[in-house]
């Protein structure tokens, strides 16, 4: 049986940061949120990974700012809109058109069948056993002093960690692979001068290694 392969694919350039990303089952598509602090405006977009080119992009509700990704399924995305900035329980729901990027005309609520294509890491923080498991890893293996906490993932031949290094309001991200029998692929900083640990750093779907560096760089590696 072939050993499977780690391969990049592309590095796609965007024009704000991104938030947040969410895999459409069974397709080769992304659904992205993008936030840009400055014009404190919410946009959404959808990229084919196949063909490497946005099938539509930068979409912006009325609501422009209190409104995020909740779900995605073959025909529809799902955005939830916070009615109240005091109240983050007070919320209601849109959906757009997966293809077009087009607003649904009708009242919607968050029943809306939905999957989640994508396999996440498990999150490890400082002080938990789990953590000081990954720590030594880092440690034998890098020679850096990983903290705050770490992600982790096994994916076939694979192991994935994202981790931080570095000191207090200027933190490094790195994300790091491995082969399960411990040979070392590429260890790549892929966020600086952080204040604290992410969540969802990377993630796999359709047989692809997905992750944001530097906020508004989308990486792709090919697991083929």
């Amino acid at each position: 049986m072939r050993e499977k392969q780690l391969k990049p694919f592309s590095v796609v350039s965007l024009n704000a940061p991104v938030w947040n990303i969410l895999p459409v089952p069974k397709e080769s598509l992304l659904v992205l949120e993008q936030r840009n602090e400055v014009t404190r405006t919410v946009s959404f977009s959808a990229f084919d990974v196949q063909a490497q080119q946005f099938i539509w992009r930068d979409v912006v509700l009325n609501e422009k700012w209190w409104i995020t990704l909740a779900g995605v399924n073959s025909e529809y995305i799902l955005l939830r809109l916070f009615e109240s900035s005091d109240n983050p329980d007070k919320t209601s729901y849109r959906q757009i058109t997966l293809l077009e990027g087009k607003p649904v005309d009708k009242p919607q609520t968050a029943e809306t069948p939905l999957a989640e294509e994508a396999i996440r890491p498990d999150q490890y923080l400082e002080g938990e056993a789990d953590f000081e498991v990954v720590r030594n890893f880092i440690r034998s293996n890098l020679k850096h002093e990983a903290k705050l906490g770490a992600e982790y993932l096994t994916y076939g031949d694979y192991i994935f960690i994202s981790y931080y290094k570095g000191n207090p309001a200027a933190f490094v991200n790195s994300l790091c692979a491995f082969t399960l029998d411990g040979n070392f692929i590429f260890d790549e900083e892929i966020g600086t001068k952080l204040k604290g640990i992410g969540w969802n750093t990377f993630f796999i779907a359709s047989d692809c290694l997905f992750f944001v560096k530097n906020k508004t760089e989308l990486v792709t590696f090919r697991i083929v």
